[in-house]
């Protein structure tokens, strides 16, 4: 009878026992499913496309002449001599007695290739007016008839030759720079007209004229020449001026810088762009 009761209660214990663990392992697989429904799957971050940069315009024929401008203006002269070739001087007195500014400019032209007469620049391209700083008063075939004419007309009158021709050239009013620094545009092939006095002789100023900042004489002997050529140790300039039947000769640095400085540094780069277009 003893023995019959222990195996009952053995028989309970291990009933007891089976649903206890039945009960973990349910509670186990219920825990397992409440975690699974509970998770939430990770989501890709979204991808931040970087902002789109606009289209930059190619730099403009102005912006890259200026830049070269800049570049030769700001490098050092590294040469003592250098000369333009096929700078000619137009003799004024062959019926362009007071034209000296255009014959500077055909000069310059002309090396670049233009074969221009002596006529063509102020019957097709010179702009006149009533002052001599905008426009040429006067007519340049006569000596006692004409005036003359300073950088803003002379500019003006370059880009009327440059929009008639199609023209790979850009000019630029350098009125102010040393005349060492004009070497630095030879040295770069760029002819320079400038502002000076028959024979080099002292100006005589009669009267003045202002225009945007600046002041502009008017003196008895003004002229215009081409500089196209510079000597250092000989102290030496090449000079292009039609003054009499035109003279294409080397003469004293210091005596034309003097000259120069005096009327006022007035000049005119014509600078080559046929590299920018």
């Amino acid at each position: 009878m003893k023995r019959v009761l222990i195996l009952l209660l053995a028989a309970l214990t291990l009933a007891g026992c089976a649903k206890s663990v039945d009960s973990s392992a349910q509670a186990s697989a219920d825990s397992a499913t409440y975690d699974e429904s509970q998770r939430v799957e990770p989501t890709e971050e979204a991808v931040t496309e970087p902002p789109t940069e606009p289209p930059t315009e190619p730099p403009s024929l102005d912006e890259l002449a200026q830049q070269k401008y800049d570049r030769i203006l700001s490098s050092e002269l590294d040469t003592e001599f250098d000369v333009i070739d096929n700078v000619e001087p137009l003799g004024q007195l062959n019926g362009m007695q007071a034209g000296c500014e255009a014959l500077a400019l055909t000069a310059a032209l002309n090396h670049f290739g233009y074969g221009l007469d002596i006529d063509d620049i102020v019957d097709d391209y010179l702009v006149y007016g009533n002052d001599f700083v905008t426009g040429y008063v006067g007519d340049p075939h006569r000596f006692y008839d004409g005036a003359g004419i300073y950088p803003p007309g002379m500019l003006t009158t370059i880009w009327n030759f440059i929009d008639g021709n199609d023209a790979a050239l850009y000019p630029f009013d350098t009125t102010g720079l040393e005349l060492h620094d004009l070497y630095k545009f030879i040295h770069a092939g760029c002819p320079v007209l400038i502002w000076t006095t028959y024979d080099r002789s002292r100006p005589y100023i009669e009267q003045t004229r202002e225009y945007e900042g600046v002041t502009y004489p008017w003196y008895d002997t003004e002229h215009c020449v081409c500089l196209h050529g510079f000597h250092l140790p000989d102290n030496e300039v090449k000079v292009a001026d039609s003054w009499d039947n035109g003279k294409d000769d080397w003469e004293d640095a210091s005596r034309f810088e003097d000259i120069y400085d005096e009327v006022g540094r007035f000049s005119v780069v014509l600078m080559d762009v046929s590299d920018l277009k």
